[in-house]
């Protein structure tokens, strides 16, 4: 090397080689093996890839920042890991701090609950359940709109180790009896404006005749169902004896996902495990005691139910309940309420944009809004339209242990690794690489899994760590679903990892962006959608042959839409639109909102494997084009009439233009 190529090496890389006198200085100390190693490491960065060490010393503050919280959150979790307290011993703690402060507010009621207030509804719960003999380990389902009551009967229940399985209230028919079946519930209870739905799943033996039904209020549908709500009035407010076998370690409830493959399941969530995801967000997006939390999306999932709720549980915050999501009244309510922190998902976002421009919008005092799924083409607009301090985007699922947050505000990602090799070493998350055809995780010829690096794009592991709470997948109620979710032999042979079936890319800096789900699920609507949960609705009709589904991308709109590619049977009417009349109101009573297919295709056939295993790749690629669908009939659902309509050249137009968004 000439001496002039020397003298431009040492002034370009200053603060480099200044990083390596450091490591020198330290090497005098503890393990002097390594610091050298990574001297000698730096020394061929400087001169083979530059580019890349300057990014890694661009990102180092972020990095640094980033693993001071982690260590931070590990430490504190770990020790209340040790002191193996249960969740309502930290609400204990709250209540004794701040009595007679709002704990919850619900809009719609225009009723609040002081902290005390709330313990003492939680304990009726407890104790009438207790009661009608009820013990340590039975389950109750929830199937409840959403109201600081639904909190109060988990809370409550969990006090004498009965367990909740948190239902879906927009679920009917089959998949609602299957969530209630999976968890082996003994009781249920429900909102009066959801009991007939219950009576409908026992009338048509889906669910057994003898589970005991509490309707929390009057139900309209029944005027001899008791109301659960007069019958409380009657209970102590007195916490419950303590149960000493009820700890950190106890199962707390059941939270239902999509997951990649089959009906919903059933995730085990322990009272660690929720106490982590509470206060890991509340640290990590700056959500104080004094803060109020404005909460819209559904209590049953981990986001609002968890994240959100958890900051009134472990820290004190207020939550204030809206019981479904309002974009003409977002701002209204905030203001009103004083709210300085809001949830969202990336849909959310985009109904807030499309509104007309108010007062509030301007006046409120919202300084943190913490969710997932805001696109990064509309982040800096949302921020700067409502004066947004900072947006908490985070990525996680409910029952795994990939989590990861954007902890600088950086526009579009979920979050971030750092590209430093040496990070590698310790991390349980990572990124690998998916044959994108197929949907496959590739392995190299040794059988493991192949890592990706910065600028590539693959599917989200976590390590599974046996020993590690924070790093144990425990995964769902039933078994043989948890071991669809674990792959082995990742890096090494024999170790384990659990698979999120999520796509995401990390681009040279380090960051990473949400792209796809793998596997037999969407999202749409901030919902995941299983396709086999719809097919299943689908495939018993007699009119059906075969039906397939899958998600396809509408410009414009966040997630996929659900479209079925459908043969008809031979005993199907022969006019397609007394078949779609018959198909439409089959999956309109059966499945959520969200989940009825946008798009059908009523093909001559749905092609196969040889082992008589569905295809989906060549007609989900082939997507709502009228031109690639080889003359098969497609048709649009239109949500004012509730009838699937015929999908004409012009709509099709006006749908990819973004003309028509009534979906």
């Amino acid at each position: 090397m000439r001496a002039l190529d020397v003298q431009e090496l040492l002034v370009n890389n200053r603060p480099i080689l200044e990083l390596m006198v450091l490591w020198a200085t330290i090497a005098t100390v503890g393990k002097p093996w390594l610091y050298v190693a990574v001297g000698v490491w730096l020394l061929y960065k400087c001169v083979t890839q530059r580019a890349f060490l300057c990014r890694t010393i661009q990102t180092l503050p972020r990095d640094f920042n980033g693993i001071k919280l982690l260590v931070s959150l590990r430490l504190h979790i770990l020790y209340q890991y040790r002191h193996n307290w249960p969740l309502h011993y930290y609400y204990l703690e709250i209540v004794k701090k701040y009595p007679d402060k709002v704990a919850f507010i619900d809009i719609k009621r225009n009723q609040s609950w002081t902290f005390t207030e709330f313990n003492q509804l939680a304990n009726q719960f407890a104790h009438y359940f207790t009661a009608k003999g009820l013990k340590q380990g039975d389950v109750v389902a929830l199937y409840m709109e959403q109201s600081p009551e639904f909190v109060a009967a988990w809370m409550g229940l969990s006090k004498v180790g009965i367990i909740t399985a948190w239902i879906n209230y927009n679920l009917k028919h089959e998949p609602l009896a299957h969530c209630i079946n999976t968890a082996q519930s003994t009781a249920i209870v429900c909102s009066p404006s959801l009991h007939n739905a219950i009576r409908e799943a026992v009338k048509n033996e889906q669910l057994p005749s003898t589970i005991p039904i509490y309707v929390y209020g009057q139900a309209d549908d029944d005027t001899s169902a008791g109301d659960l709500s007069k019958e409380l009035h009657q209970m102590s407010k007195d916490e419950p004896p303590k149960n000493a076998s009820v700890d950190f370690k106890s199962d707390l409830c059941y939270i239902y996902t999509s997951g990649t493959t089959g009906m919903p399941k059933a995730a085990v969530m322990k009272h660690y495990r929720i106490y982590w995801i509470a206060f890991a967000g509340g640290r990590s997006f700056d959500i104080r005691s004094t803060d109020r939390l404005y909460i819209t999306m559904p209590l049953y999932h981990t986001s609002a139910g968890i994240l959100g709720v958890g900051q009134t549980i472990t820290k004190g915050a207020t939550s204030v309940i809206r019981e479904k999501f309002s974009a003409s009244n977002f701002w209204k309510d905030c203001v009103k309420h004083d709210c300085t922190v809001g949830q969202y998902i990336g849909e959310i976002c985009r109904y807030l944009l499309a509104q007309p421009p108010v007062p509030e919008e301007k006046t409120h005092r919202v300084r943190v809004m913490v969710g997932n799924g805001l696109r990064p083409v509309i982040w800096s607009q949302f921020v700067e339209r409502f004066r947004i301090q900072r947006i908490g985007e985070f990525y996680g699922s409910t029952e795994g242990t990939s989590n990861i947050i954007n902890t600088n505000n950086y526009v579009g990602a979920c979050g971030f690794f750092p590209i430093h090799p040496v990070f590698a070493l310790w991390n349980p998350l990572r990124l690998v690489k998916v044959d994108m055809e197929t949907g496959e995780i590739v392995r190299n010829k040794n059988g493991l899994c192949i890592p990706c690096q910065p600028g590539e794009t693959g599917e989200m592991i976590s390590s599974i760590r046996r020993r590690d709470p924070l790093f144990d997948f425990v995964g769902y109620v039933n078994k043989q679903d948890t071991s669809k979710k674990v792959i082995r032999d990742v890096f090494k042979k024999g170790d384990e990892a659990f698979t999120s079936g999520d796509i995401l890319t990390w681009d040279e800096n380090g960051y990473l962006f949400f792209k796809d789900r793998r596997g037999d699920s969407y999202r749409w609507k901030g919902e995941n959608v299983s396709t086999t949960e719809v097919e299943c609705i689908l495939q018993p009709l007699m009119c059906v042959s075969d039906a397939t589904v899958f998600g396809v991308e509408i410009p414009g709109m966040e997630g996929r839409a659900g479209m079925a590619a459908i043969a008809r049977s031979d005993k199907a009417p022969e006019n397609a639109k007394e078949f779609l009349k018959d198909v439409g109101q089959r999956l309109c009573s059966s499945l959520p909102s969200y989940a009825v297919p946008i798009f059908i295709r009523l093909c001559k056939e749905v092609d196969k494997t040889g082992t008589f295993k569905l295809q989906k790749s060549k007609v989900q690629r082939q997507g709502f084009s009228i031109l690639q669908c080889g003359g098969d009939e497609l048709f649009y659902f239109d949500t004012t009439e509730k009838v699937y309509q015929p999908l004409t050249a012009a709509m099709e137009e006006d749908i990819r233009s973004g003309k028509y968004k009534r979906f």
